[in-house]
């Protein structure tokens, strides 16, 4: 049986989900704060409970270390979207590599473009492709392809570490 395969587009996976392994450093870290970090967002280091926690109003592109990794488990049945680290939950933080991530706002999205992360109480954690509504740079991340798939996914490389 023939396939027809050539000008398909296959998705760029799910939200966290590592997208090239060889070059990849993901490292263990605790939820140290009180809100859920949701399969790839961002996330800050927090120096005096030594672990991550969601981004929150008031942070800098200097505190965010990585992107939050999907992982194998339980969903959690409170959520709608149910995949989250929970507070004190070890959460693996991507800090060099690609990961597949859901863009809130496409608009503008640019192969190798800056990639920014809201801050906002209501949309902290979004990423979008402006500093527009407070929204701060992800430091050494580009989008790889500059597209989205038809669920908002894009590809995000972190080039370098930032710890």
């Amino acid at each position: 049986m023939a396939g027809k395969v050539i000008g398909k587009k296959l998705p760029f996976g799910f939200r966290g989900n590592v997208t090239r392994t060889p070059d990849t450093i993901i490292a263990p870290y605790a939820n140290v704060g009180s809100a859920n970090i949701e399969f790839g967002e961002p996330v800050v280091y927090d120096p005096d409970n030594l672990g991550v926690r969601k981004i929150a109003a008031g942070d800098t592109s200097d505190k965010v270390i990585g992107i939050a990794v999907r992982r194998i488990g339980q969903p959690y049945a409170d959520n709608d979207k149910g995949w989250y680290y929970a507070e004190g939950d070890t959460v693996d933080v991507l800090l060099r590599g690609s990961i597949a991530v859901e863009v809130a706002d496409a608009t503008g999205i640019t192969g190798r473009g800056k990639v920014y992360v809201r801050t906002g109480a209501d949309n902290a954690g979004e990423i979008v492709c402006s500093a527009a509504d407070g929204a701060i740079e992800v430091p050494n991340a580009v989008f790889a392809a500059g597209e989205c798939d038809a669920s908002n996914i894009a590809e995000v490389t972190i080039l370098a570490r930032s710890i």
